[in-house]
């Protein structure tokens, strides 16, 4: 069995993947599988991954047929598939930087059981030394509370022992909203290792925005049941309260897309009460707005997210 199993959950971007697969199997770690969980793409993926499959017996192809259609739904297929001790996952439009698994290998040989590092930032196809992962500034220790307090955010690279997340997997009910599975990775130190590992394609567009607005619900429970998960720590440490209000205020803001207007109104204000701030107050008075202004929402949407 191999040490670690590299998830990378694809739909429909087959050249890019072919440069994921091949930055993961030229690394210098090589006791891995690799596993590509495909979204049911009805384009050339399949093709192209069996092609690779011939030169590489470590890549596996699977299809997602268990879950439900979606980014959480896939990862979860790709994880009931991996058979290591150890989890990675890549995004198929992102490279591995020479050395990234060794490197955090040799941290999760010290007796960690999560290890991350940063990525360089590719900006329209244009790669820069801009860091990713936001807050972190050198090597440390990483705590539970620093993750619930949003004391760093952005795109990371990790390796975690499977076992951390025992049966728990991603909510296909939700869009995105990976932190409330992420939690589970924290229940002992992690290691934070500050060096780029991996190339993070960030695409200038609107694309990321509208398909949250058309998972509007879906992206509303998300945040709705993170705030929940803080709103639990809150009752031993009110320090939680401000990273616990701007969860619930982007629960309302995601419930006013999906028509969820008791949610909204329910979210806005256990927001505020927990933590008065001035984007849920800007919120409730743009929440009288009609469905139609929903453009103008989403150019809003940065000016919201902020605390």
């Amino acid at each position: 069995m191999a040490k670690l199993s590299v998830i990378i959950p694809t739909f429909k971007r087959p050249f890019l993947l072919q440069k994921a697969i091949k930055s993961v199997l030229q690394q210098d770690f090589k006791d891995l599988e690799l596993i590509i969980s495909d979204d049911n793409s009805n384009d050339e993926t399949k093709q192209k991954v069996l092609e690779l499959q011939k030169e590489d017996s470590r890549i596996r192809y699977v299809v997602n047929t268990r879950y439900k259609q979606g980014p959480n739904g896939n990862k979860n297929n790709g994880l009931d598939y991996a058979n290591a001790e150890f989890i990675s996952f890549l995004d198929d439009d992102d490279e591995l930087l020479p050395g990234a698994l060794s490197t955090l290998l040799k941290k999760v040989d010290e007796g960690y059981e999560h290890c991350f590092g940063n990525c360089l930032l590719e900006r329209n196809n244009i790669l820069s030394n801009e860091l990713s992962g936001k807050g972190l500034h050198s090597d440390s220790e990483i705590t539970k509370k620093d993750f619930l307090m949003g004391r760093f955010y952005g795109e990371f690279f990790s390796v975690f022992k499977k076992s951390l997340l025992a049966n728990a997997r991603f909510n296909d009910e939700l869009y995105g909203n990976e932190a409330t599975l992420w939690v589970h990775l924290y229940k002992k130190k992690s290691f934070y290792i500050h060096k780029a590992l991996r190339v993070y394609r960030f695409h200038q567009s609107d694309s990321v925005t509208l398909a949250a607005v058309k998972n509007a619900k879906r992206v509303y429970l998300g945040y709705l049941q993170m705030a929940k998960l803080l709103e639990d720590e809150l009752q031993n440490d009110q320090a939680y309260a401000q990273e616990c209000a701007k969860n619930y205020k982007m629960a309302a803001y995601y419930a006013k897309f999906a028509k969820e207007y008791k949610g909204l109104y329910h979210c806005l204000f256990k927001s505020l009460r927990i933590h008065c701030n001035l984007p849920a107050l800007l919120l409730l008075i743009l929440s009288i707005m009609p469905s139609k202004m929903i453009v103008f929402l989403s150019r809003i949407r940065v000016a919201l997210c902020k605390n």
